[in-house]
């Protein structure tokens, strides 16, 4: 068990605290495994598979490889790129969305620069728009977008600016800071990350690949032998903080807690802070029916009785009660 003190909000976040340093070897492997200079995953499957893919996070991008399955270009499995995205579709109908939640860098450098900030100067942006809409609908945009003469497969991305950053190139390179550049860096690092509760706005609303991941999420979770974030509402004690640690800002409990947790799977990463701060053991990780009610609007239909409304609408999975 993680240390924690006796009284005050310490004692609420030292379980939180400790999940967090246990994650951040996930996100290390995965920035050198996918990024420049290093790139370890890209050399050794061209050795594997005698492809020659450039030693960079585009050679592994997720978002190109989206595109031509979606243009009907094929997927070839014996390449980096093909591989590459048939592991991470594949765990996340199984297991959720594992590469945004354990070792997606970019989402991990906003998070963690976000928690060093305190509240007061942050904003919920979840609180006053619901993200999911917003984030189904820039993956619409942007696998539509080819249909229409036009591409927007290296623009806004928080991945390929992280590479920049990592390599000496962002100031190198010429037409790096473009009017996009300059926007994705103050979304990905300023509104949306450090100056966002959770500090994974940027993951919440505009990232292409973590809403695929969340749509097959949403479909793999209906099954009872795949992984998801599972709840038991007899052993919760409705204390909110899963709530306030959660990074994606996925969970929910309505305005005087009149009714039970209320979670959004569309906009869970399965990264499992809030399995790791909920004390009572109400949430797991696990497989099995996943024990979410139904909820639209902040209103439940547990026992019967409606909830007060939450502060925005907020999705929830079906399961049993």
């Amino acid at each position: 068990m993680p240390k924690t003190f006796a009284t005050g909000r310490i004692a609420r976040q030292a379980p939180g605290t400790a999940f967090l340093y246990r994650r951040l070897p996930g996100y290390l492997l995965g920035f050198v495994l996918f990024y420049a200079p290093f790139t370890l995953w890209v050399s050794v499957l061209d050795r594997l598979l005698g492809d020659t893919a450039k030693p960079a996070i585009h050679s592994t991008c997720l978002r190109i490889q989206m595109l031509d399955v979606v243009q009907g270009k094929g997927l070839n499995l014996l390449t980096v790129w093909g591989l590459s995205f048939a592991l991470v579709t594949g765990s996340a109908l199984i297991a959720g969305p594992l590469f945004c939640g354990r070792l997606c860098a970019a989402g991990a450098v906003s998070e963690y620069l976000s928690r060093m900030v305190p509240d007061r100067f942050k904003v919920d942006w979840t609180r006053w728009v619901n993200p999911v809409g917003i984030r189904y609908g820039f993956l619409v945009g942007y696998l539509a977008a080819p249909f229409v003469g036009g591409s927007i497969a290296c623009a806004f991305c928080s991945y390929a600016f992280l590479e920049r950053i990592a390599t000496g190139a962002l100031w190198n390179a010429a037409g790096v800071l473009s009017s996009s550049a300059i926007l994705t860096g103050f979304l990905w690092l300023g509104l949306f990350g450090v100056f966002a509760k959770g500090g994974r706005g940027y993951c919440a609303f505009m990232c292409p690949v973590g809403a695929w991941q969340s749509g097959l999420h949403a479909i793999g979770a209906k099954l009872p032998w795949t992984w998801k974030i599972r709840f038991d509402a007899k052993a919760c004690t409705k204390c909110a903080v899963c709530v306030d640690d959660c990074p994606m800002r996925a969970l929910r409990l309505p305005t005087g807690k009149t009714g039970p947790l209320a979670y959004d799977r569309h906009s869970c990463i399965t990264c499992r802070q809030c399995v790791a701060v909920c004390k009572p053991g109400a949430l797991s990780f696990s497989r099995g029916r996943d024990g979410w009610v139904n909820q639209a609007q902040g209103r439940t239909t547990a026992d019967g009785a409606a909830g007060s409304r939450a502060p925005q609408p907020v999705l929830a999975s079906e399961g049993t009660a």
